[in-house]
């Protein structure tokens, strides 16, 4: 059964931010993608593939021409899987123990990705991002999560608001500043939140003023500062080396 010209129609809507949230839809892209979303705990709105082997595994699918598939796809090389599916913004209690992420102004659709997938490496399910930090559902955010998506919790939300509530568990909040302590002598505290700033301009001083402890990485080089997916992603991998590694 071929989709009919609305849906194609609604699925090239997609690419744009307007149509997501008008219609609380986004898309995903490429076989390994669309194959995690279908096993993933998220509600699939329709899913299509050139592949007829994978219809016929995977039930509730369109099948679609290679044109067709191309008339919908957001990316410039075309994969032979496209899924629609339902967005949400749910609020996340926060964990007992453990570190979780606050983004406070990533507008890089790459960074935000790269960090949602590094977090699942280190074993970080929870990210809250400031209002203004790029979307979680901009297609090129959910392409360079490779799947982790489906996995990492994430919530915009007031961060101060956040920050006080995990101060009030007695958990400590680390920001990334090059004006902090060495990274690699820190000892996280039990429950531990990093707090990555926007690429341009850093933690915002409201922000900064309620730190815990500003925290930087040395190194030895002449570079300015380090991609801020980068240093989420060293960070992060610090954290894991002093509280979870055996």
């Amino acid at each position: 059964m071929l989709p009919i010209k609305k849906d194609i129609k609604l699925v090239r809507s997609l690419q744009q931010k307007k149509f997501r949230r008008e219609n609380q839809l986004f898309l995903v892209e490429g076989k390994k993608m669309v194959e995690e979303a279908l096993a993933s705990q998220w509600e699939i709105h329709s899913w299509y593939s050139t592949d007829p082997s994978v219809l016929e595994k995977h039930q509730g699918g369109f099948q679609v021409t290679a044109k067709e598939m191309e008339m919908m796809s957001a990316l410039n090389t075309p994969s032979t899987h496209l899924a629609v599916l339902h967005s949400f913004n749910r609020p996340l209690a926060l964990p007992e123990d453990g570190m979780v992420l606050l983004l406070d102004g990533i507008s890089d659709p790459g960074n935000l990705g790269t960090i949602l997938r590094t977090a699942e490496w280190f074993g970080i399910s929870k990210v809250y991002c400031s209002e203004d930090t790029v979307e979680l559902f901009n297609p090129k955010v959910v392409q360079s999560t490779m799947g982790s998506i489906f996995r990492v919790s994430l919530f915009y939300t007031d961060l101060p608001q956040i920050i006080e509530e995990i101060k009030a568990k007695k958990g400590s909040v680390y920001g990334a500043d090059l004006e902090g302590e060495n990274a690699f002598a820190c000892e996280f505290s039990k429950l531990s939140a990093l707090v990555i700033g926007s690429e341009s301009h850093g933690i915002r001083p409201n922000i900064e003023s309620i730190l815990s402890q500003k925290v930087f990485i040395p190194g030895a080089g002449k570079a300015e500062s380090l991609n801020a997916g980068i240093a989420a992603g060293i960070l992060m991998g610090q954290w894991f080396s002093t509280t979870k590694a055996s």
